[in-house]
């Protein structure tokens, strides 16, 4: 795809699909051939309001990442160079999948297609989305626009998905793995190692001999917004002493779209905010999305406290497994996760251009 994002919409709009998706069983449709629309820019946001929607609620796979309301949010906050790009895979029978990225403009005579921002988990959306002929046919443009110049960066592609399988048989790209980790519940203290429990027992008599502690999770969309400020400011503060820059700015607009599939669940040291930690969820899986913890209460071990708190709170609640996410491959953080027995997964970052393929 080339030229820039305004140009690209008005061409491709005329030829977006605009009928409301098809929902007949994988196994009912015949195999046809699939082809890839691209529509960008102002089509691509009246498309997702219009037939994303759908398409989300009938693709049992779907995360909270690939919502209406979390990818719309975040399209608004792109800026002023970048817009939304959905590649909208249809045969014959209608749209089976669509995948949500942004396409900028990089000032310089290239574009640049990527992943949408605070997207842990990238797959396409739809009810064909996870046959492997769909994921072939995004995979294979997705290859044609970094053949044509265009800089094709995606974060964060479960590699066994059939997007990420399929990635991987293309030739020119280049592929860097990241772990992640689901944690299932309820989760059994005693499957533990004898040492693991002893640190969480050891930290839990630190935490009771110093103050009053407290567990609390929004349940509204008010309680959401009201708690953003203090989670932003704690995060803020985690980072600055890891040297990590600023925190992000933008989370109450978004999240404004998605109270009901997000909350913040909160841990407190004597009225003193120790802990927070956002959360998105779909059906019983949920996902950690910004953990903060304050710096310094650090000898506490307050996001050990939240989460044990945490996974009691959504064990209760139905909940089956509490997703960590990506895990930086750092001691520290791969340690602090093993402490909960997750299962581990990958996901893949995959590069291509020109100069590849």
């Amino acid at each position: 795809m080339t030229g820039t994002p305004r140009k690209t919409a008005a061409r491709t709009a005329a030829a977006a699909p605009a009928s409301p998706p098809r929902t007949r069983p994988a196994a009912a449709r015949r195999r046809g051939t699939v082809s890839v629309h691209p529509v960008g820019g102002s089509a691509a946001v009246a498309w997702m309001e219009q037939q994303w929607p759908a398409l989300h609620r009938h693709d049992p796979a779907a995360t909270p990442f690939g919502s209406p309301q979390w990818l719309l949010g975040w399209a608004a906050q792109l800026p002023a160079s970048a817009s939304l790009l959905l590649l909208i895979a249809v045969d014959r029978s209608g749209v089976l999948g669509a995948l949500a990225l942004q396409h900028e403009d990089l000032g310089d005579g290239t574009t640049a297609v990527r992943t949408m921002p605070y997207c842990e988990y990238v797959t396409p959306v739809g009810s064909g989305a996870q046959e492997c002929h769909v994921a072939e046919a995004l995979a294979s443009r997705l290859t044609g626009l970094a053949r044509d110049g265009t800089v094709v960066t995606l974060q964060n592609v479960p590699a066994g998905s059939p997007l990420g399988t399929a990635l991987r048989t293309k030739p020119g790209w280049r592929h860097t793995m990241s772990r992640t980790a689901v944690v299932p519940l309820p989760l059994n203290m005693a499957t533990l190692s004898k040492s693991l429990r002893r640190q969480h027992a050891r930290r839990e008599r630190a935490l009771a001999e110093t103050g009053p502690v407290a567990y609390r999770r929004t349940r509204t969309t008010g309680g959401l917004l009201d708690a953003i400020p203090a989670l932003e400011t704690l995060y803020s503060l985690q980072r600055e002493t890891d040297g990590r820059g600023p925190a992000p700015q933008a989370w109450t607009e978004v999240l404004r779209q998605c109270g009901d599939s997000a909350f913040i669940a909160e841990a407190t040291l004597d009225g003193a905010l120790m802990a927070s930690q956002l959360c998105l969820f779909r059906g019983r899986h949920c996902y950690s999305v910004l953990p903060a913890m304050n710096p310094a209460m650090r000898h506490l071990a307050p996001g050990h406290a939240l989460l044990r708190w945490l996974t009691g709170d959504l064990a209760t609640s139905g909940f089956t497994c509490l997703d960590l996410g990506p895990t930086r491959d750092t001691p520290g953080q791969i340690e602090y996760k093993s402490q909960y027995s997750p299962l581990w997964g990958v996901n893949l970052s995959s590069f291509a251009d020109g100069s590849t393929c």
